[in-house]
């Protein structure tokens, strides 16, 4: 059961800053927030033929397409120095989670207006919700992936243990530019359109599908490109190999957990607004 809390006027701000405060919130949203990611699950298997298999689509169809034009020599990829279909499959398969996790919380959130303009409960509930279909979406590719790459007898190594906490930063990176936005999202439709072509825009000067060059402008916008290393380190694990830019990594880390600090005290303080927007 949901803990019921009154806030009164003069302490209502001080307590949705409050970092204790929370902490607290997102602690008693656990519960609420698994539930319907839950509900949410079981409704897509219901309501779509090939349920989970839209998981895979978008990042093993992009990659089908580049290996197919590297293979017909259309496009010509330098030599990454692991399997070019392991490593394109791996690096569309990071940044479609990063795309996931920039525009699944305003999703998640405006799917539940109607829902928090008639009921009172942590509306970090819908971040949490967020994060667990983020966690099952890529669990799934996931799957897939190892699969693949068994087939194709990529090497592991102790590195490989970390890929899953490479994961766990570029959920959280793309969650923190995500939750920050969702106020202006739910205001103007505009930031949504902007942030999909960004998101086309920003895979080319990823290298996501092709390594980063050794000379030339692009190789100067990946190295100062925030997204590299998100992409760069987890697939150099993932592989099994050691990885450099660990500072510049670290440096990003940082930034993001401050973002996503930001965006979550942002989300607190203009929820009231939206309800209230909302139920008029």
């Amino acid at each position: 059961m949901l803990k019921e809390t009154i806030y009164s006027p003069s302490q209502k701000f001080k307590d949705v800053v409050s970092i204790k405060t929370m902490f607290k919130d997102l602690k008693e949203a656990g519960f609420l927030g698994k539930q319907l990611f839950i509900r949410d699950t079981k409704s897509m298997f219901r309501q779509s033929f090939l349920g989970i298999i839209w998981a895979f689509i978008p990042p093993f169809f992009s990659a089908a397409i580049w290996i197919f034009l590297n293979k017909s020599g259309a496009v010509r990829i330098a030599s990454p120095g692991i399997p070019y279909p392991i490593f394109v499959m791996c690096g569309t398969i990071l940044f479609q989670t990063f795309t996931e996790s920039m525009t699944l919380p305003y999703q998640t959130v405006q799917a539940g207006k109607s829902m928090m303009a008639k009921l009172n409960f942590p509306r970090e509930s819908f971040l949490i919700t967020t994060f667990y279909k983020l966690l099952f979406n890529f669990g799934l590719k996931l799957i897939a992936l190892i699969v693949i790459a068994l087939l194709i007898k990529t090497s592991f190594t102790s590195y490989t243990l970390l890929f899953p906490i490479g994961v766990l930063f570029i959920i959280l990176a793309g969650m923190s530019i995500g939750i920050l936005l969702i106020p202006f999202q739910m205001l103007l439709q505009d930031f949504s359109r902007i942030i999909q072509i960004g998101s086309q825009v920003l895979m080319y000067l990823s290298p996501v599908v092709y390594p980063i060059p050794e000379t030339g402008i692009l190789k100067s916008i990946n190295l100062y490109n925030p997204l590299t290393p998100f992409i760069y380190i987890p697939r150099n694990w993932f592989n099994g190999l050691p990885a450099d830019q660990l500072l510049s990594y670290s440096i990003y880390i940082g930034i993001t957990l401050i973002v996503l600090l930001i965006g979550w005290i942002l989300y607190r303080i203009t929820m009231p607004i939206i309800i209230e927007r909302v139920g008029a």
